[in-house]
């Protein structure tokens, strides 16, 4: 931490900004010119980090209201001789974007104008081939003095030539906002370690309409159980989503028309930035009588329910049987996606985040959890529990591991499908004990259990950042 008056660059350090995963911000003013507007002053953690020359290169190509303008940057000589990088940019003072909607809850008009201009932003961005890769809810700052919604942290970003940083098959951003192409993607190539997603603006897309859904239900949408075809190739059928979202007073249909459009698991049919800013700046508008997008060869803007939505009440498909050897790898991606469940849990939301619930009082729809979702993938291909004398001998109950999911209070699990057993959070799967223990598992009385890690996340950007 810099005390005030140290001075990096031509900027003297005023206060302390915050920290993320790979820098430190602090409030700086001109050297020479103390009285001047505030500048926000990132600090690179590691010396010598390549984040931040990628990031400045990509911020020096976009100009739009809604990205915090570029100053300068540079390197920052410690005590010990080693060099810091820094960029300094556009103070934006203000609040997160979920911190200012909890503070003062949003009209839907307000929402949609918020959406009109992060997606505006997103169209600079795409239109130089840049992709931001971390589009969520901590990465969007609202000014305190207009309400202009700023689209910020672009350390995860990439454009056409930047250098790769990702290692193979490692998804940058925060899980809860990867498009379901990406996650299809890792679980189709988890054995090919040559294998590399490329993002693209509809991922950055897919991630606006979650982080819409979080705002205004105060829930985000899941993954379903994913299914493999005659070819093994693997499928999602939809995402499910909040019952929130889909009914009631908590969004108005011109907004969950645009929303419902972003969380296709369809990317051609989320549309563009540019067509996205648009119709959300129309959706703001009381007089509008439009808010879709224009019309596609895959669904008209004017279809109330779009693919996203229609998994939520349809069975899932089985899969074919696979090899033990597949189920193994199946087992390892998808206890990720169970992990990922709990990895970014939703505060405090609207009123309308509970959702209708029946004449019962229970919810309307409750979506299958991931942890649910990774046993069932995997119950028609696993083989038979260990015999008897076996199961005998795996009578002492699995022993958690450091980082380990722990139950609550009351002795359950934050997600269906996991079990909680002798102080920890497991995911429980039939597999012989040579799969089991190969996967990271412990056997105990017939049964696999999977330990549920919880990944500790900054309220910044997520680790580690790569290409």
């Amino acid at each position: 931490m810099l005390p005030p008056g140290t001075v990096v660059g031509r900027w003297r350090v005023v206060a302390w900004g915050g920290r993320g995963v790979y820098g430190v911000v602090y409030r700086a003013v001109p050297v020479d010119d103390e009285h001047a507007p505030p500048v926000a002053l990132k600090l690179a953690l590691n010396p010598g980090d390549p984040r931040f020359p990628r990031e400045w290169e990509l911020l020096s190509r976009t100009d739009h209201p809604s990205i915090p303008r570029l100053y300068g940057h540079g390197q920052w000589q410690a005590s010990d001789g080693q060099l810091y990088p820094f960029i300094a940019m556009e103070w934006i003072d203000g609040a997160p974007l979920y911190d200012s909607a909890s503070k003062s809850p949003p009209s839907q008009p307000q929402v949609a104008l918020w959406m009109a201009q992060l997606a505006g932003a997103l169209q600079a961005l795409h239109s130089v081939g840049g992709v931001h890769r971390d589009v969520k809810g901590d990465n969007v700052r609202v000014r305190s003095s207009d309400g202009r919604a700023f689209l910020t942290d672009f350390g995860t970003g990439i454009y056409p030539g930047a250098s790769t940083l990702t290692p193979p098959l490692f998804f940058p951003g925060t899980p809860v906002y990867q498009s379901p192409e990406s996650a299809l993607f890792e679980l189709q190539f988890f054995r090919d370690r040559s294998a590399r997603y490329v993002a693209g603006s509809a991922d950055d897309l897919y991630a606006l309409g979650v982080t819409a859904c979080k705002l205004l239900t105060g829930a985000y949408p899941e993954f379903p159980q994913p299914h493999q075809d005659e070819h093994g190739r693997w499928h999602l059928e939809a995402v499910l989503l909040p019952p929130a979202l889909l009914r009631g007073p908590c969004v108005e249909p011109r907004l969950r028309a645009l929303i419902l459009r972003l969380l296709s698991v369809h990317p051609e049919e989320r549309g563009t930035a540019e067509q996205l800013s648009e119709a959300f700046e129309q959706a703001a508008a009381p007089s509008s009588s439009q808010s879709s997008l224009p019309s596609s060869p895959e669904a008209e803007s004017s279809t109330p329910v779009p693919s996203a939505a229609r998994g939520s009440a349809a069975p899932f498909r089985r899969q074919t049987a696979a090899p033990s050897w597949i189920a193994l790898g199946a087992v390892v991606v998808l206890a990720v996606w169970a992990q990922w469940a709990v990895s970014d849990q939703p505060g405090e939301g609207p009123s309308c985040a509970r959702g209708e619930s029946d004449p019962a009082g229970q919810p309307e729809r409750e979506p299958v959890g991931l942890g649910e979702a990774a046993a069932a993938a995997l119950t028609e291909s696993a083989p038979l529990p260990p015999s008897g004398q076996e199961v005998m001998a795996e009578d002492t109950p699995p022993e958690p591991v450091p980082g380990q999911m722990r139950p609550n209070a009351k002795g359950r699990c934050p997600h269906k499908g996991q079990s909680s057993l002798n102080g920890g959070c497991w995911l429980q799967i039939a597999l012989s004990r040579e799969l089991c223990e190969e996967s990271g598992g412990q056997m105990f009385r017939g049964m696999c259990f999977m330990p549920i890690i919880l990944r500790q996340r900054p309220p910044t950007s997520s680790p580690p950042d790569k290409r």
